[in-house]
């Protein structure tokens, strides 16, 4: 590194230029060739550092697939970042390599030993993002300072809204001579001019299934943003919901074994089957499920996206600076995922892959969160078994899930429990503990995990772990409370002690007398408390709880309009507004109760043929093929229910709010003539 390059020290401020690199795919290429992975990134961050340093920047930190760079000089930057690009350009023609991205900003910063912080830092990291593969994206600042040093082949891209900055951006992106960025993207299309996939365009690429690329629109509302990641049942993209004012989240497609005739239909019925399991989990520790659906023979699903970083790269990040997470860390992180494995295990819901890359540090709710979680469970698995002869491949796929080193021997066999689940959850505790991957941890003669050579923990510890990875699942603790009871000594002061805490009640020892409190709605109330959490967060549980505790007779149209209160930011308030369905006053006030309860118990009310099918058409408009299996499941589990009621308990499975409110409308009519 140049000695003329200041070394900014601890509290300084500097106008700087920053540049932030980021690999494309990263996530993706681990999945399948993790070990080539590792050897690209590192050759490519080297790569990078020395042409830093032979433009006399500074290299501050490695964000795992990217680096994080300073100079004092925009045009060094500048044209560090050109050469960098060459350099992989040429490096691209001779063997196999990543792509990058590169942005540019600069501005005033603040050092804080080795690391730099400020709002010019994270416009650079938002840059980077919407650089092309291959390219570089410039804010104007940098384009000014630059374009009568630096002969530029630039690209104006207008002012863009970059997420978490507060002003538009105006940018530009440089293509960099000789590198055809189009080609480096694989012809990704022009985010202005959208791509609508069709089912045409299915049929000519029926023999390999395309991935799909930035720009393609999904359902008619998810546009593609990059891909997350790529696993054993399909991609997972990170998307834009047009219809949710852009908000981000994670499509799923899920892609069968097996395509042709029965087995592509029997694997449609449990997606759709399984996705109504998946709607029902609602845990913090959860990425909550969204929506549904299949388009041309593929099968998708919508979840929420978590903003944070896997253990993988948190443990990666660490092992880069000599360090690993300490017993004290993996203790208080094995008690927050038990709460989560307690609370699946309770719905038979097994997760069956549980590894560092699919728990991810969520940075809103400081919490672990369980993530890429599979539409395979013992549902699907049973299901697939009733016939061995004719789904045979199909179950083997299915039900041999998870990741070598992680999954237990019967896991492989098909077979997994409770304990399955605690098995992984142990290893990956292991893996934290000693940045060793499972494999390395084994045995070669017994496979067992033979960690204690190293790793320094206390012997509670670690028999709590040596149980739970037993080879044998009888030996092992049969659910997430026994191994809770046997960490329990290790938890921290302050830490409940219980698997699963109630919050401490609010109302004094002897409540005074009250009138008589009229109990809204529990399902609007659940609404209200999710759509109010996306607009402010995890308090949104507490102000609830508030609102009804301080005005227990409020209707649905007051509460809305003091939780509505509630939210500083105007857009924010007008999307919660928007989302929310308020209950028909006619159906839900206690003068009109009493009067439909007596018509049920009295008459045993039964629904005619033509509404039903009536409903079922208003609700597939809505939710797509689901609407038959969810009709035909709220006959079965709501025998007696009248029209309103029928209509209600629909309009409760629609995930997006308006669209329930116009399918209660839409039947209006309907359910007054029946009703009377």
């Amino acid at each position: 590194m140049s000695s003329d390059l200041p070394t900014p020290s601890r509290g300084q401020r500097a106008l700087a230029a920053i540049v932030v690199t980021d690999a494309v795919g990263f996530s993706a290429r681990m999945s399948v060739d993790e070990e080539n992975t590792l050897q690209l990134i590192q050759r490519d961050l080297a790569l990078m550092a020395e042409q830093c340093t032979e433009f006399e920047g500074q290299v501050l930190k490695s964000t795992g697939d990217g680096l994080l760079m300073y100079f004092v000089s925009a045009v060094q930057a500048v044209s560090c970042a050109i050469a960098i690009q060459k350099a992989f350009y040429a490096q691209e023609k001779q063997t196999d390599s990543l792509s990058h991205r590169i942005g540019i900003h600069m501005g005033d910063v603040f050092f804080n030993n080795s690391d730099v912080m400020g709002n010019s830092v994270n416009i650079a990291a938002r840059l980077q993002t919407q650089a092309k593969p291959g390219g570089i994206c410039l804010s104007k600042l940098m384009y000014d300072l630059v374009k009568v040093r630096l002969s530029l082949d630039a690209e104006f891209a207008g002012p863009l809204k970059l997420k978490n900055i507060k002003e538009p951006i105006t940018v530009y992106h440089i293509n960099v001579a000789g590198i055809d960025t189009a080609a480096v993207a694989k012809s990704a299309p022009d985010p202005d001019q959208t791509k609508h996939w069709t089912h045409q365009e299915s049929k000519q690429t029926a023999k390999k299934t395309p991935v799909l690329t930035e720009g393609t629109k999904i359902g008619g509302r998810y546009t593609i943003k990059r891909m997350l990641g790529q696993g054993g049942f399909g991609f997972s993209y990170l998307v834009e919901d047009t219809q949710r004012f852009g908000e981000l989240c994670v499509l799923k497609e899920l892609r069968p074994v097996q395509k042709q005739g029965k087995f592509l239909q029997k694997a449609i019925e449990l997606f759709q089957r399984e996705a109504k399991t998946l709607h029902s989990i609602d845990h913090p520790q959860i990425p909550k499920f969204m929506a549904c659906f299949t388009q041309a023979k593929r099968l998708f699903i919508v979840q929420e996206y978590i903003d944070g970083v896997t253990y993988l790269k948190l443990l990666q990040r660490r092992k880069k600076q000599s360090k690993l997470f300490t017993e004290g860390e993996v203790v208080f992180w094995l008690a927050h995922m038990l709460r989560v494995l307690d609370y699946l295990h309770s719905l038979n819901i097994m997760h069956r892959d549980i590894s560092p890359e699919n728990v991810m540090y969520s940075r809103d709710r400081n919490l672990p969160v369980l993530i890429d979680f599979g539409l395979v469970n013992n549902t699907m698995s049973d299901s697939l078994s009733e016939s061995p002869t004719q789904n045979e491949n199909l179950q083997k796929a299915v039900t041999a899930v998870g990741k070598f080193g992680y999954s237990p021997p019967e896991q492989m066999f098909g077979k997994c429990t409770p304990s399955s689940d605690l098995y992984a959850l142990g290893v990956t505790a292991l893996v934290l503990l000693t940045g060793k991957h499972p494999r390395d941890l084994m045995d070669v003669h017994t496979l067992d995990m033979d960690w204690r050579p190293h790793a320094e923990i206390s012997p509670l510890l670690g028999d709590v772990l040596a149980t739970m990875t037993r080879q044998q699942p009888q030996d092992r603790f049969q659910s997430a409370q026994a191994v809770f009871e046997q960490l329990a000594p290790l938890l921290p002061v302050g830490f409940s002690k219980t698997l699963n805490p109630k919050p401490a009640s609010t109302l004094p020892a002897e409540m005074p007398e009250q009138p008589e409190r009229i109990s809204p709605d529990p399902s609007f109330i659940a609404q209200c408390r999710d759509e109010l959490s996306r607009c402010i967060g995890p308090i949104a549980d507490m102000v609830i709880e508030e609102t009804l505790e301080d005005h227990p007779n409020a209707t649905p149209q007051e509460i809305v309009d003091i939780l509505v209160g509630q939210i500083s930011d105007a857009d924010q308030a007008t999307v919660f507004l928007s989302h929310i369905c308020i209950p028909d006053e006619a159906l839900a006030s206690s003068d009109t109760m009493p009067e439909i309860s007596t018509v049920i118990q009295q008459r045993q009310q039964t629904l005619d043929l033509a509404f039903i099918d009536r409903c079922r058409q208003v609700l597939a408009q809505c939710i797509g093929p689901m609407a038959s299996m969810i009709v035909e499941d709220t006959l079965v589990d709501y025998p007696n229910l009248n029209p309103p009621a029928f209509v209600d308990r629909l309009a409760r499975e629609i995930p997006d709010g308006e669209k329930a409110q116009e399918f209660r409308l839409e039947l209006r009519s309907e359910i007054s003539v029946k009703s009377t």
